[in-house]
């Protein structure tokens, strides 16, 4: 008891000291006191709760207490720390541990704040006899009961439906659910708060034993007295102010040979993201033998991971291994109609066909159950493109039954029935067996009859066409995809696996829009298979997906659009329970609420739709308000860590050190190095936790502001600590709890002045400016507001009382410019001009950088218009006059100059040309190209004919010259020549032509403007010519000489 007692006694004081944890740091946010319960019928924010000044100093509370705190005890002895340890559980039959456990009880406030603990919490519920609900937390472990002959009880009352075999009873009779009773949700101790989980209770396939006399006792009404010794829970704001858990050092490394501890410390620090650290304790537990424990971890594994098909498979082959028939069978009955996946239903199929043995089974009855296994397995994932072999295995098994195929008798109809039933609903899928599957059909109906046959297959050919082409898209589409059932956290942008994460992403959204195209064509014909193959396909990606919010919403407002609101309720609820901190998620299914459920007159239906709908966003209040906690946690186990390395590394120096220290030579420079190490490691720490509660308290903030706009529209504004809060409770509640920036105030005051009470928002905004005098994102909108009911005076005071708090330090200057620029665009629109001069002087001032004519042309900018930046034109030629193009043509002067007969040097990425001494070798002239070797034959003979006939064309223009006199062609750069030689011949066209000559002048002479100014028709009519010259320039199309019935010969 006198342990109990100190550590009592230790919490208490550490809640002392913290008090002010709840308060918005930066910013100085409303940590204030809970509200008199006597209400006025004036609304007065001032007088809901207490004055209390966000800037007061927390010396006990700061960081750096926190630090001295954490040097202090790496000092202390190790029997006395701050937190015990819980112990390693052991084999055999368990004992409580003996260590101080410290347990509250938690009563839930008006806004329903819940307590959670990081640390490893309850781990399983179950129904006794007398109905009462019992909970044992050791470890997070879940115990079994082996009977007699070494298979897990189940309670007939909540796993009724397990007791016959799955093999033996059609499993669309088998119950899905193992129930809980509600009382047992009711209690603050029902839900699992295992690593932050959801307060739901799964399902559990083994029932806890009796571990002992206080085992027997109800523990409804209190929590949980078995609680590991590291697990203290504390209430957070339940009571007049928001209380911080108290943070411990760093915890005490385990030995290297601890592997399960060490896994089971990875779990509980990372519960969602350290995937490795749960299949290396699985693997662990399976290595050893230990397989109650390894169940245990299953079962919490699947708390978080429900859809992990894949760990379901391992999970079933354990038990399938262990010869446990009756646990295998109800993993099946839990997940086979909620996991969607072909692997696991095909080890569903392979456990049936193993336990129902065709061979001997006269009466038929394995046969059908077998047969109704497939119908259930196919109905569920037949449209799954991997699914052909299932297709396959059902239509031979069909095949080897009773029964002859083209036989008279009413046993062989039935079975050609079923068969060609079983072919069409398989072609028509694109798996990867629709090719066999409709060859076999074809054999099939033409074996039957042959004029019957080609009637069918002309029937189907179009859906199979459909679906054979529509797998090779879908082939395309899928061909980087990773079909994986284990989800991970979305690495942050900028950060290793981003990419990767991100292109599986866009993978599975080009999936889902492909069946969203309806490439099947299923729309018109059948909108319930459309519809199933789009949310086949969500599920399929949010089982990889998990933890993207936006894939939850998109599956939800599909299943809106298309009237499935029970599969949309379902998505949302399942994507909340994955993503609690999902704003995106609460936000919609509290409008999905606020919309479906009845709005009938009267308090009671206003209290019942005000609680259905806050619920969602209570839950994300809670996720956010935990993240807090955890990061704050985590800055003081860093600072912790920190402190202990540098007490570790100033205490190993060696002890020659030490004697030079006694004696006075003080190596001061080793020692300032270290303490600036030390420095720059907690700033850097407690920068980037900074950095993270200002993003999750703006998100806080405006969770709080959703809720109040919601509750506003069923309940109006209420009255606060009464049945009807509104929205005014919201805002009691926000500021209560601590963690709000300004923008909660600054919406609940502009909900007062639009709705209900104009004199509240000024009362608000006054609370608000006391609270965040150095926030100038509250002093803009109080400076709009006032502006804008044209109260001047007072927007010039606030402007006033605003920039010079901020003007105070250096470091706040830059935050006043938006107010300065709003201000300085009134006063230029409705001001004086003395007041805007002496305004823009302060500016000039206090932000030398702008310069002076950015700060005057201010003045008259009006929607992105500036009018001081115009410049006209005045003199169209001489400003518009449009820049001259190079022209293409050779000069008269160098059209008659023969060419040099070699090119002149070149710079060549193989051999640079030199520039200081010239290389005689350069100046020797290269061997000439040879000619081309002429063809023989029938090739040979026609182009030569075809250079004859063209010949006396050629030389048209050479008529007085002499066949030796004619200058040689000039030499074109060895790219042109390479482009002539694979484009094809000019009389391969056949589309209009163009003269070149009037192509180069209407390019050469056509005006391009530089800038807008410029788009006018260019003086003297230059630029496009006229329609009778244009008229000149297409020639009628000609057949090219070669052209023979559609074929073309090019000639090269």
């Amino acid at each position: 008891m006198a342990e109990l007692d100190g550590e009592a006694a230790f919490l208490s004081s550490m809640q002392d000291t913290n008090d002010g944890e709840g308060t918005y740091e930066p910013t100085g946010a409303d940590n204030e006191q809970q509200a008199d319960s006597s209400a006025e019928e004036e609304y007065d924010p001032s007088q809901a709760l207490q004055d209390v000044s966000p800037h007061s100093p927390l010396p006990t509370s700061s960081t750096d207490a926190l630090v001295n705190e954490a040097e202090q005890s790496t000092l202390a002895s190790a029997n006395n720390p701050i937190t015990s340890m819980s112990m390693p559980a052991t084999a055999g039959p368990r004992q409580s541990t003996p260590s101080v456990r410290t347990t509250m009880n938690v009563s839930r406030s008006a806004s329903r704040t819940s307590v959670q603990s990081t640390n490893q919490a309850i781990s399983k519920i179950h129904q006794t006899n007398g109905g009462s609900v019992r909970v044992v937390a050791e470890a997070g472990e879940l115990a079994t009961k082996p009977s007699a002959n070494g298979v897990v009880q189940v309670d007939g009352d909540n796993m009724g439906s397990v007791q016959h075999s799955v093999s033996h009873t059609p499993i669309s009779q088998l119950s899905t659910d193992v129930s809980i009773p509600n009382a047992a949700q009711d209690k603050g101790a029902s839900g699992l708060l295992q690593n932050g989980g959801a307060d739901t209770v799964p399902n559990s396939a083994t029932v806890l034993p009796e571990t002992g006399a206080a085992a027997q006792e109800n523990n409804n009404n209190q929590p949980s007295q078995t609680l590991p010794a590291s697990q203290v829970d504390v209430p957070q704001a339940s009571t007049t102010e928001a209380i911080a858990t108290p943070i411990s050092a760093a915890p005490r490394a385990r030995l290297p040979h601890d592997r399960i501890g060490i896994l089971e410390d990875r779990i509980r620090d990372d519960p969602r993201g350290d995937m490795d650290a749960w299949l290396s304790l699985i693997n662990e537990h399976k290595r050893r033998s230990k397989l109650d424990d390894a169940r245990q971890v299953y079962e919490r594994f699947f708390t978080v991971f429900p859809s992990a098909a894949e760990q379901w498979i391992a999970y079933a082959k354990m038990e399938n291994d262990a010869q446990n028939r009756l646990l295998m069978e109800h993993i099946f009955n839990k997940t086979l109609l909620h996991i969607p996946n072909v692997h696991l239903w095909a080890l569903y199929l392979g456990h049936v066909l193993r336990h129902n043995n065709l061979t001997t089974d006269t009466s038929g009855a394995a046969r059908q159950i077998i047969s109704q296994a497939y119908d259930l397995a196919l109905q569920h994932i037949g449209i799954d493109k991997d699914s052909g072999n299932i297709w396959q295995d059902y239509v031979h098994f069909i095949r080897s039954g009773p029964g002859m195929i083209g036989g008279s008798n009413w046993q062989d109809q039935q079975k050609m029935d079923l068969l060609r039933k079983t072919y069409q609903r398989a072609i028509c899928i694109p798996t990867q067996a629709v090719h066999m599957l409709w060859k076999e059909y074809d054999g099939f109906e033409m074996g039957l009859n042959k004029m019957t046959g080609r009637k069918f297959l002309q029937d189907q050919s179009p859906a199979y066409m459909s679906a054979r082409s529509s797998y090779t898209e879908l082939q395309n589409i899928t061909r980087e995809l990773r079909r994986t059932t284990l989800p991970v956290l979305p690495p942050a942008l900028g950060f290793d696996g981003d990419v990767e994460y991100m292109k599986q992403l866009d993978i599975w959204k080009r999936w889902i829009q492909w069946e969203k195209d309806d490439p099947l064509v299923l729309k018109q014909d059948d909108v319930a298979a459309y519809r199933d193959r789009v949310v086949f396909v969500y599920k399929q990606a949010l089982m990889a997906m998990r933890f993207w919010p936006e894939m939850w919403f998109d599956a939800a407002e599909f299943c809106y659009q298309n009237n499935l609101e029970t599969e949309g309720n379902e998505f949302l609820t399942q994507g909340i329970t994955a993503n609690p901190e999902s704003c995106l998620l609460a936000f919609k299914r509290a409008d999905r609420l606020e919309l479906t459920t009845s709005n009938e007159e009267g308090d009671e239906s206003a209290i019942r739709r005000g609680a259905a709908v806050r619920e969602p966003y209570e839950r994300v209040l809670d996720a956010l308000y935990d993240l807090i906690a955890k990061v704050k946690t985590r800055e003081a186990q860093d600072l912790a860590r920190i402190a202990a390395q540098t007490a570790n590394n100033s205490d190993s120096q060696p002890e020659e050190s030490r004697m030079d220290d006694e004696e006075g030579d003080n190596n001061e420079d080793e020692i300032n190095s270290m303490e600036k190490r030390k420095k720059a490691q907690i700033e850097a720490v407690k920068n980037v936790n900074a950095v993270q509660i200002r993003l999750l308290s703006k998100t806080v903030s405006y969770a709080w502001i959703a809720l109040m706009r919601a509750l506003r529209r069923i309940q109006g504004k209420g009255k606060v600590n009464s049945p009807i809060g509104g929205s005014r409770q919201v805002f009691t509640d926000a500021r209560r709890r601590g963690r709000i920036t300004s923008d909660v105030y600054v919406a609940n005051a502009l909900i007062e002045f639009h709705c209900y009470d104009p004199e509240a928002t000024k009362k608000i905004f006054e609370r608000g400016l006391k609270l965040f005098p150095e926030d100038e994102s509250f002093a803009l909108e109080y400076i709009k507001h006032l502006i804008a009911i044209n109260d001047l005076t007072n927007a010039r005071v606030v402007f006033e009382t605003a920039v010079n708090k901020l003007a105070q330090k250096p470091e706040t200057v830059a935050r006043a410019k938006p107010i300065y620029a709003f201000f300085h665009d009134f006063e230029s629109r409705y001001g004086e001009l003395s007041q805007i001069t002496k305004l823009e002087k302060r500016m000039r001032d206090l932000f030398p950088e702008d310069p002076m004519l950015t700060l005057f042309s201010r003045r008259f900018l009006q929607q992105g218009f500036d009018p001081t930046a115009i410049r006209p034109i005045i003199s169209p030629a001489t400003q518009a006059r449009p820049r001259a193009i190079p022209s293409i043509e050779t000069p008269p002067s160098a059209q008659n100059t023969p060419p040099s007969r070699f090119a002149p040097p070149t710079n060549s990425p193989k051999r640079p040309m030199p520039f200081e001494e010239p290389d005689p070798e350069a100046t020797r002239p290269r061997k000439l190209a040879r000619g081309e070797s002429p063809l023989k034959g029938a090739a040979g003979r026609r182009l030569d004919q075809q250079k004859r006939n063209r010949q006396p064309n050629d030389l048209s223009q050479y008529d007085g010259l002499a066949q030796s006199q004619l200058p040689p062609p000039p030499l074109l750069p060895r790219d042109v020549l390479f482009l002539l030689s694979i484009i094809p011949k000019a009389e391969t066209y056949h589309a209009t032509r163009f003269k070149p000559e009037e192509m180069v002048r209407l390019i050469r002479e056509t005006g391009i403007p530089s800038t807008a100014a410029q788009l006018r028709p260019p003086p003297g009519g230059v630029g496009v010519p006229p329609i009778h010259q244009m008229s000149q320039m297409s020639q009628i199309p000609q057949i090219p000489q070669g052209h023979y019935n559609g074929q073309h010969f090019f000639n090269r």
